[in-house]
């Protein structure tokens, strides 16, 4: 019997047994811990305090849609944040840790600013990030800045940059530019000013008039009646939306009296001098452009892939408000 106390395989054996209980006792709970860890639940309190801050911004109260994504919005801050805190961006964040501190200094109120270290941590033991509203949104950004960030095979390329070109050099293209003469017939002149605007454009076609001759038989106008190179939205902010479109369907004939066109002001006789079409600009004009779109779209999919892998981790309870129109008292997303 002796002779077997003092054998190692025993000694082994019980060292073996030590630790796997060791193992199991402190494996239970890191698995519990996990299961909290992972389950967010949205407390009716918070449900109503979005739809207050909808209904205060909105003025009024916000459809099935709209709370929904609403709800979205913050699991999603929710999950970002719990996610930066686990990778240590918490402690690794200057200005986090700064406000950390500074807190437990004035908490604490005998403590210094040498026992930071030791501050820090007690901070974060008593859980002062979890509700400071900076805090939270700067480890979120942060998390979103790590989640989107590019690759090494994700730079964008020359040929990346000239095939975006090729795709959308129509959109880039200038706007078109028209050039020509207006006559005014105001709505504050005695009569009809669509009647006014008509019987002048029969006299101004019976008696060929230059664009000189035509804006004195009208009324003043503040704005000018000569105008250059003027896009349709250019015209659209002068004269009011839908004037800019209306001017330049007519523009086909040129050197001809058209209209009455109506503004916002009243009704306008018009001559068109001549048109200027819009032309795509030169790659290189654009080239930065176009690469920052690129990556500001492959940084997007690289966070919304990493927020689609997170999302799957956690089970998400609501209240029953949030599932109201729905029937159930609590739903459950994974």
């Amino acid at each position: 019997m002796r002779a077997l106390l003092r054998s190692p395989l025993l000694h082994f054996l019980l060292l073996g047994t030590l630790v796997f209980a060791a193992q199991a006792l402190t494996r239970t709970p890191a698995v519990e811990d996990e299961a909290v860890t992972r389950r967010i639940e949205i407390e009716p309190s918070v449900l109503a305090e979005l739809e207050r801050r909808f209904a205060e911004t909105v003025g009024r109260a916000p459809n099935r849609s709209e709370r929904d994504r609403m709800i979205d919005a913050e699991v999603e801050e929710e999950i970002l944040f719990r996610e930066a805190v686990a990778r240590g961006l918490l402690e690794r964040d200057g200005g986090v840790q700064t406000r950390m501190i500074q807190k437990m200094l004035f908490l604490e109120g005998d403590a210094t600013i040498d026992e930071a270290p030791a501050l820090l941590a007690r901070a974060i033991e008593l859980g002062l990030h979890r509700e400071d509203i900076v805090v939270r949104r700067i480890l979120v950004q942060k998390m979103r800045l790590v989640g989107s960030r590019l690759s090494d095979d994700q730079a964008v390329t020359p040929d990346d940059v000239e095939q975006r070109y090729a795709r959308v050099r129509d959109r880039l293209r200038s706007p078109d530019r028209i050039t020509l003469t207006q006559v005014f017939v105001s709505r504050d002149r005695p009569g009809d000013p669509l009647d006014r605007a008509r019987s002048l454009l029969a006299s101004l076609e019976a008696r060929p008039s230059t664009a000189s001759e035509g804006p004195p038989q009208g009324d003043p106008f503040p704005l000018g009646h000569h105008l250059v190179g003027r896009s349709r939205s250019d015209l659209d902010r002068s004269f009011g939306a839908g004037f800019g479109e209306a001017v330049f369907e007519g523009a086909v004939r040129t050197g001809v009296w058209q209209g009455p066109v109506e503004s916002a002001y009243g009704f306008h006789l018009v001559l068109v001098d001549r048109v200027e079409a819009g032309s795509p600009p030169d790659l290189d004009l654009v080239a930065d452009r176009l690469r920052l779109e690129i990556e500001e779209e492959r940084r997007e999919a690289n966070l919304e892939a990493l927020l689609s892998d997170l999302r799957a981790r956690y089970e998400v309870r609501l209240p029953s408000a949030a599932g109201s129109d729905a029937g159930p008292s609590e739903q459950e997303t994974g």
